[in-house]
């Protein structure tokens, strides 16, 4: 989205509310998501885009009347109610577009047995369209949906032919993303989702933050070289400053070693140092609205957002052998920290962060945990896995070679179930659930992601 296309949109937004005033950052945020949605929903009629952008240069040239603005919206909006209620939602009950109405006058309002049954046939894009014919989608959906601790496997495919998906194991179930197919090598690539936003790499030395759920979108320009080539460049985490619209971005590059940060408060990067040689941050998590870090030689910190050092903690009984100093992962689970080890071919090793005590505490098995890793990136924890279909005490990895594995932490023999991505279906990779079905594709990335996870961070915590 171009700043003119921003600002047009805003003309009109401010001539309905009778304001001159500049508009809030978080209302300004709500405007570039509506954009993004009208572009994301013409992304296969881009004429119908155009049309859009035409209607509002127009009345930025005083053409036409907000009327006539009105009623050719209602036309090229035809067939997409949540785009006329995002609409609607930035301008007074006169201007907006009247919705056609049931029978009795209203929207309909379904039991909830009735609508999961309906969820179960929508696709992801659909649910979006729902609240035009349904009273209580929206409650539903984000109690059930949006608020589940459910992990989704997300899944790409590429480099032919582009899709995106999120999977629910435990549902059987695929929603398909087809209002990001926007986003496609060679222009960008996938780096990761933290927070609900799906984030990319792109080639105009720039990262854009995507979230479906809201359709809101995040671009980023940086102030150094973007890779927007390889998957496994950038390891990131998106946290939202608490009580407040503003965020930070934890950009981990893999091949300079380097931890960016991005804090929008100060519109401006910066590069976090361990100030030790060979030392470098290899994982970090948020726990209690405090960032965390984690060194290549176990060291763990906190970042601080108001300066740019990291403080280190002074730890005891540190683990006297260490195995490999490239595969650490820091993991929150229900306010825990854990220190994790999973390399190939290692015995693996979890360790309980006390941070009333200050001390490493082993632990021998994961208890009632389960990890969801992706492999060369992150590890997230889940506390009583069983709620949806998961073990205790396994860890669930997935990475970019078409491959998937669930392992029981115990079992040091390291041989774990893998099998192709080549014959996908709910089971391929956790034997769940009978095979019923192939999806074929050149190219496969997955990952994890939780959708009721939105991090938070507090300035005032760290000092």
């Amino acid at each position: 989205m171009t700043r003119s296309e921003t600002k047009l949109l805003l003309q009109l937004f401010n001539y309905a509310n009778h304001t001159s005033k500049s508009m809030k950052s978080g209302v300004i945020d709500d405007a570039l998501g509506f954009l993004n949605a009208v572009k994301v929903t013409f992304q296969n009629n881009m004429q119908k885009y155009d049309q859009f952008l035409k209607v509002l240069r127009d009345f930025s040239a005083k053409r036409i009347y907000i009327s006539r603005v009105k009623s050719k919206l209602k036309m090229l909006f035809k067939g997409h109610k949540s785009l006329i209620l995002e609409f609607n939602s930035f301008v007074p009950k006169k201007h907006q577009i009247k919705l056609l109405s049931l029978d009795n006058g209203e929207l309909a309002e379904l039991p909830w047995d009735v609508l999961d049954i309906i969820c179960e046939k929508l696709d992801f894009d659909d649910l979006f369209s729902f609240p035009g014919v349904c009273k209580n989608w929206w409650t539903f959906h984000k109690s059930n949906f949006l608020s589940s601790q459910e992990p989704l496997l997300v899944r790409f495919t590429g480099y032919h032919t582009h899709s995106y998906s999120f999977i629910s194991i435990h549902n059987k179930k695929v929603y398909d993303l087809n209002m990001m197919n926007c986003f496609q090598q060679p222009k960008c690539v996938y780096v990761g989702v933290s927070s609900g936003f799906f984030i990319f790499a792109r080639e105009n030395n720039s990262f854009v933050l995507f979230n479906p759920f809201t359709r809101k979108e995040l671009v980023i320009h940086a102030t150094f070289t973007v890779n927007h080539i390889t998957i496994y460049q950038y390891q990131a985490l998106l946290a939202f400053e608490k009580c407040s619209q503003e965020y930070v971005l934890l950009l981990l590059c893999k091949e300079s070693s380097r931890l960016y940060a991005y804090q929008s408060r100060y519109s401006r990067w910066c590069i976090y140092s361990t100030l030790k040689p060979e030392e470098v941050v290899v994982d970090f998590v948020v726990l209690n609205n405090i960032i965390y870090v984690v060194t290549n030689n176990a060291n763990i910190g906190v970042l601080n957002l108001n300066s740019r050092n990291i403080k280190f903690l002074n730890l005891k009984n540190t683990p006297d052998k260490l195995p490999s100093k490239t595969s650490f992962n820091l993991a929150n689970c229900d306010d825990q920290l854990l220190l994790i080890h999973l390399q190939l071919y290692t015995r693996r090793q979890v360790y309980k962060i006390d941070l009333s005590t200050m001390n490493y505490v082993k632990m021998k098995s994961l208890g009632d945990i389960a990890l969801f890793y992706v492999s060369r990136k992150n590890c997230r924890a889940l506390s009583n896995p069983q709620r949806f279909g998961y073990r205790s005490n396994y860890v669930y990895e997935v990475n970019s070679f078409s491959k998937c594995g669930m392992y029981d932490w115990n079992d040091h023999r390291l041989s774990y179930y893998k099998r192709s991505a080549g014959d996908f279906n709910f089971d391929w990779c956790f034997r769940h659930f009978v095979c019923q079905g192939s999806v074929r594709s050149d190219f496969n990335l997955f990952d994890w992601c939780f959708t009721h996870l939105k991090y938070q961070v507090d300035y005032s915590l760290v000092e």
